[in-house]
């Protein structure tokens, strides 16, 4: 718990929560905020292949190089190809992990993204509809060497809008019993809920996961990012 964000960063124009809830003593999910070039924030999001003691340090190892690299990486793509190129060395075939990570330039009003095979976040409108969606653009992490990682394109940010990032034990909670809670119940919470203050939204999120499957322990990590986009002063 002591590699996560104390607090989020305070921004004019950006409300910005996290967490991370784990199903075990060791997580194997990542989430953090961290300094880019160009007085750029960025938010990365990252999930682990398996739990336990050895997920928990390749976790740790990729939070360290992440904020290492992006000191001086401006380009989201590039960062991952960097990161990649790393983990490749140090970790087996068997140890990957997915990551998606997010460049916001808050003067700027933009959003800039590239994921190594993690699963979809959202940019979603005034109205709680989803306008762009945060697909993968590469492998995950850890597996092969010289491998690209393309960034999506740089996304406008207006006012009201809502920034999702998250790792898939939320939305596949349930799913060994056939049900799982799935994407549209996330979205439609975080509709239902897109006035709230962004802390809010991530603790509500994963209240309502959890009461979703109430009758079986939790069998994933869960983690959520939320940024909320407001008027600048």
């Amino acid at each position: 718990q002591r590699l996560y964000p104390k607090t989020a960063p305070r921004l004019p124009g950006l409300d910005i929560a996290g967490a991370a809830f784990p199903a075990a003593t060791m997580c194997g999910d990542l989430f953090d905020f961290f300094p880019m070039p160009g007085d750029c924030l960025g938010l990365a999001v990252a999930d682990v292949c398996g739990h336990g003691v050895g997920p928990s340090l390749l976790m740790a190892q990729a939070r360290a190089y992440l904020r290492s690299l992006a000191l001086s990486c401006f380009d989201v793509g590039e960062l991952l190809r960097r990161l990649n190129e790393i983990l490749v060395v140090d970790s087996d075939v068997k140890d990957y992990l997915t990551l998606l990570a997010v460049r916001l330039d808050p003067r700027a009003r933009t959003l800039a993204y590239a994921s190594a095979g993690h699963v979809t976040g959202y940019l979603l409108d005034r109205g709680g509809e989803v306008r762009e969606r945060l697909e993968s653009t590469g492998i995950p992490l850890g597996m092969f060497a010289g491998r690209g990682f393309p960034s999506g394109p740089t996304l406008s940010l207006e006012p009201d809008e809502t920034v999702v990032l998250l790792t898939d034990g939320i939305t596949e909670i349930g799913e060994l019993h056939g049900n799982a809670f799935g994407a549209d119940r996330l979205l439609e919470f975080i509709k239902d809920h897109r006035h709230d203050p962004a802390s809010d939204i991530v603790e509500g999120l994963y209240r309502t996961a959890q009461s979703f499957e109430a009758n079986s322990p939790q069998t994933d990590d869960m983690t959520v990012v939320i940024c909320k986009v407001e008027a600048v002063p």
